[in-house]
């Protein structure tokens, strides 16, 4: 080999452990500003899971200044009063719901069984006699007072309509239907 040769090796040889070392000195640079950097985090930082927190207290934030206190009158809306047929047809749906709550008592079935033949099939169960109309009713079939005599003799029958009538809505239904003398709740007597 020539000397124009060994000077071209040595050339680059030389270019490439300067690339290196440039290379070397570009990844050390780099580790250093990612060790002060994690240097700078942990130190004097109190970590939880190893995350480091920030004591530092909050600033101060300015007070808003004081509310104004303003007389706004509350306005409450209401539904329209219900009218006399909306009155009486909820009145109705009131009772008809109590009363299924009570028709499957045999007590109950029996009594309803009995006045629906008394009645030839006018008043079908104790919401009849809830009605407007029973003053009518009771003058037309008198047979009606002695079956509810007779069925008020069975202390299970008593004690469910006691349960009926201590009910205010029902009370307060019958008297929509019937005005305002017609029922008075039942106390328990002892």
């Amino acid at each position: 080999m020539s000397k124009t040769s060994y000077g071209l090796i040595c050339i680059m040889l030389a270019a490439l452990i300067y690339m290196g070392a440039v290379r070397i000195y570009q990844w050390y640079e780099r580790k250093t500003v990612q060790w002060e950097e994690e240097r700078l985090e942990t130190e004097g930082a109190f970590s939880f899971q190893h995350v480091p927190v920030s004591l530092a207290a909050p600033q101060a934030e300015p007070m808003p200044g004081p509310v104004l206190f303003s007389t706004a009158t509350a306005i409450f809306l209401e539904d329209a009063p219900l009218s006399p047929a909306q009155e009486e047809k909820q009145a109705h749906e009131t009772i008809q719901s109590i009363l299924k709550d009570f028709e499957q008592e045999p007590p109950v079935a029996e009594f309803n069984r009995e006045l629906a033949s008394v009645t030839n099939g006018q008043a079908t169960d104790i919401s009849a006699l809830s009605d407007a109309n029973l003053a009518q009713l009771l003058e037309k079939d008198p047979q009606i007072k002695a079956v509810i005599s007779k069925h008020m003799q069975n202390p299970q029958f008593a004690e469910l309509i006691e349960q009926i009538f201590s009910n205010p809505q029902f009370v307060e239904s019958v008297r929509r239907l019937q005005g305002p003398s017609s029922v008075q709740p039942v106390k328990k007597t002892e």
